[in-house]
């Protein structure tokens, strides 16, 4: 009775079933002209590409999954904080690609108010700090395939991937996500950090003001 409607109203559960690894959903912005971000750049924080009321919804959206996932350069660049702000709820589990842990220790995501998972290829990371942990793994193999198992250890069902490109399109080549949503932007830059390559259906396309949110579903 009503398979369909179940399967995807329990889409989490049953991909953690099924598949062995959290409902990945890949989650960017960009401008029109293809573009997630400006080449250079003065300060440590986001450019917004898309408007106010896109960026409440990704609050919503991050109230709905369990985690988080960004990779350094995300980090270095905006110093995002990777919790609710705009919307009520649960912050997500914050997971942090950080090979080489690069990532200075004064920066927000190392602030102990959330949950947070370094992945690194550090060897032998121990840590005592509250709400911090490192999980290690090789980055010369398969990155999106160890993530996910990872992620299974600390029974995360669902994670949004913000980014940036190059971590995207890591799940994107080694097929491990189950849909997109893409936030596009009425102007353009001309210039910068291209956006990553889908091949996916559009299930839905949503106007916000003057954004357009475009869901795809990996069939």
């Amino acid at each position: 009775v009503l398979e369909k409607e179940c399967r995807e109203h329990h889409k989490r559960f049953f991909t953690v079933q099924e598949k062995k690894r959290p409902y990945i959903i890949l989650k960017w912005a960009q401008t029109k002209d293809g573009f997630i971000a400006p080449k250079t750049k003065n300060f440590q924080k986001p450019v917004w590409i898309s408007n106010q009321y896109s960026r409440q919804l990704v609050h919503k959206f991050r109230a709905q999954e369990q985690a988080i996932l960004v990779g350094t350069k995300t980090v270095l660049d905006d110093n995002p904080s990777l919790n609710l702000r705009d919307w009520f709820g649960n912050h997500p589990v914050r997971i942090v690609l950080d090979k080489d842990l690069k990532i200075p220790q004064n920066l927000a995501v190392y602030d102990k108010s959330v949950k947070t998972i370094f992945i690194t290829d550090i060897k032998n990371m121990h840590t005592s700090s509250e709400n911090i942990f490192f999980e290690e793994i090789d980055f010369n193999q398969k990155i999106a395939n160890q993530i996910c198992d990872i992620l299974q250890k600390y029974q995360i069902q669902s994670v949004i991937i913000e980014g940036g490109t190059k971590t995207i399109q890591t799940f994107i080549d080694e097929n491990l996500w189950d849909e997109a949503r893409v936030f596009e932007s009425d102007f353009t830059l001309k210039n910068g950090t291209k956006a990553p390559i889908l091949a996916g259906k559009v299930i839905s396309e949503i106007d916000i003001k003057n954004d357009i949110l475009k869901i795809y579903s990996n069939d």
